[in-house]
């Protein structure tokens, strides 16, 4: 399942682990499915990223900067 869900190919060390991770190719999940394992392995980033991502961390770095496309 974690080969599938994941697209990585990586633990293939003898042609048994190729065929079962090929075999990995044949599992599909559903829109809930997919939900539910993006649910259970998110990972909180922490710091700094809490830190960076808070709108008062960016007006004291950026200074209120917008970047306009040209005029």
């Amino acid at each position: 399942m974690m080969i599938r869900w994941s697209g990585s190919g990586n633990g293939i060390g003898t042609a048994t682990q190729l065929e079962d991770n090929l075999g990995a190719l044949e599992v599909s999940f559903d829109a809930a499915q997919l939900a539910r394992l993006d649910q259970a392995s998110a990972v909180d980033l922490g710091f700094p990223h809490d830190f960076l991502a808070r709108l008062m961390t960016r007006s004291v770095t950026f200074g209120d900067l917008k970047v306009e496309g040209p005029h």
